[in-house]
């Protein structure tokens, strides 16, 4: 109730349509350690989003990254799994979110794994952006690093959006001047 209060109207309202009644969709777990059937499944919904999300062009990481990640005592991992009722056939995680413990005031949501197939009629992202909210209030920090891309999103749940710029120097920028002539073209 009073993260609640501290929403906008308009942003209330987004909360109790679009947020509210999925939350019962889930199981909802919080892993400090995962087993290697977890790691595979978990970096196959990280590569659906890091394949799909064209806002934020990265490189992949490797699976062993994950290995690490789960024996960090910093990282933990919020697992949405729809409920049987809804999903009978397959008793699989559907979303995470990869957080990052940092000291006793920066929660940090690193990483986000999907299945695409569920996305939009249970709002797997809105719900992860939630439970990473309510996880970290549940842990007392007093911050939430959310991140790039999806401003829109996380505005709707109480973010204030911070402009970064980032600098690059190289050594050689034909690729960048071709990417510039090649954007200035559409």
């Amino acid at each position: 109730n009073e993260y609640i209060a501290t929403l906008s109207s308009r942003n209330r309202r987004h909360f109790r349509k679009e947020i509210v009644p999925f939350e019962s969709c889930f199981d909802i777990i919080v892993k400090t350690a995962l087993n290697s059937q977890e790691l595979s499944h978990l970096y196959e919904l990280y590569e659906n989003v890091r394949k799909n999300n064209l806002g934020l062009n990265t490189f992949s990481f490797p699976k062993k990254m994950l290995e690490i990640m789960s024996n960090h005592p910093n990282w933990e991992f919020i697992i949405l799994t729809l409920k049987k009722e809804l999903n009978p056939k397959n008793n699989i995680p559907v979303g995470v979110m990869f957080c990052y413990k940092n000291g006793n005031n920066l929660y940090t949501p690193a990483f986000v794994g999907m299945n695409y197939t569920y996305l939009r009629k249970y709002q797997i992202y809105r719900q992860l952006l939630y439970q990473t909210i309510k996880r970290a209030g549940e842990l007392h920090f007093k911050r939430i690093n959310f991140g790039m891309t999806a401003a829109f999103e996380k505005k709707k749940l109480g973010a204030k959006i911070k402009s970064k710029i980032a600098y690059i120097q190289a050594k050689d920028n034909f690729s960048m001047e071709m990417m510039d002539a090649i954007n200035n073209e559409n």
